[in-house]
């Protein structure tokens, strides 16, 4: 009984000293924590991934892509049933999935939003995801970690220019201070060089769970990661972002790029 009064007064200590710190105070007390039981559970959604596919027909997929955040009746299967039409992808023999159950709250580290990144984790880890589609601070979010796919290779300079100003752009320098030493160190001790504009804004997405991006032409390295869909014909009739814009990017290691491409012309219409 000592015993677990002993655990319970520092469990209690340890949400104490989190009170008033940004999400990635708590995570790093998740990751210290349970670690063990997160990468457990990677594994485990791996497999069942893997298993579902399996039982699925055995149909590869033409297609995996995750809408995040998003809402609305039936929006799976009206996006999923668009898109086959679009590409012209036969049901019998491939399969496309349009994952819209998945939710992230970056303010927030609840089990959901822990769910959504380990299955994203997981899913690129097997190379079976194509694109996502957020809102755009999630999107931030995960474009900051290096999960998107320079635009650049893929579109021609001609198509990139045609989608004009719903080009989304992330700064590689701020990718890379996200990837550093230097930030893993204000994880740790919440101290930054007020000085570096990229470690002011970590600091600010870490604290309030906002991304406020900075102009492309301030940019030391702009990079396009992403499409705005704010006001495509086949988003506003899916109803999946009615009350947010949704950016869409391709993964970085997507095995199936070509109707990653297409997936996002899809939206795009």
């Amino acid at each position: 009984m000592a015993e677990q009064n002993s655990v319970s007064e520092e469990i209690r200590a340890q949400r104490q000293k989190l009170k008033g710190q940004g999400f990635k105070a708590h995570w790093d007390y998740f990751w210290e924590y349970y670690k063990i039981h997160t990468i457990v559970a990677v594994v485990a959604l791996i497999f069942l991934i893997s298993l579902i596919r399996q039982i699925a027909d055995n149909k590869p997929y033409a297609l995996y892509a995750m809408a995040i955040n998003c809402a609305g009746f039936d929006v799976q299967e009206n996006l999923q049933n668009g898109f086959y039409e679009y590409a012209g992808i036969n049901k019998k023999e491939l399969e496309v999935t349009i994952d819209c159950a998945s939710t992230f709250d970056y303010s927030s580290l609840d089990t959901a939003t822990v769910a959504t990144s380990e299955k994203i984790m997981a899913l690129m880890a097997a190379s079976d995801l194509d694109c996502v589609v957020a809102d755009k601070e999630a999107f931030f979010h995960f474009a900051a970690q290096d999960n998107f796919t320079d635009l650049r290779n893929v579109f021609s300079p001609e198509e990139l220019e045609s989608f004009g100003d719903n080009v989304l752009y992330i700064d590689r320098a701020y990718i890379d201070y996200v990837g550093s030493d230097e930030y893993s160190a204000y994880i740790m001790s919440h101290e930054y060089d007020k000085e570096n504009k990229y470690a002011e804004m970590a600091a600010r997405h870490d604290e309030t769970g906002e991304y406020i991006n900075i102009p492309v032409d301030e940019m030391e390295d702009p990079v396009p990661v992403g499409i705005i869909l704010e006001g495509t014909t086949t988003i506003e009739k899916s109803g999946a972002y009615y009350a947010s814009t949704p950016v869409a990017g391709i993964t970085v290691n997507t095995a199936r790029l070509d109707n990653a491409k297409k997936f996002v012309e899809y939206l795009y219409q």
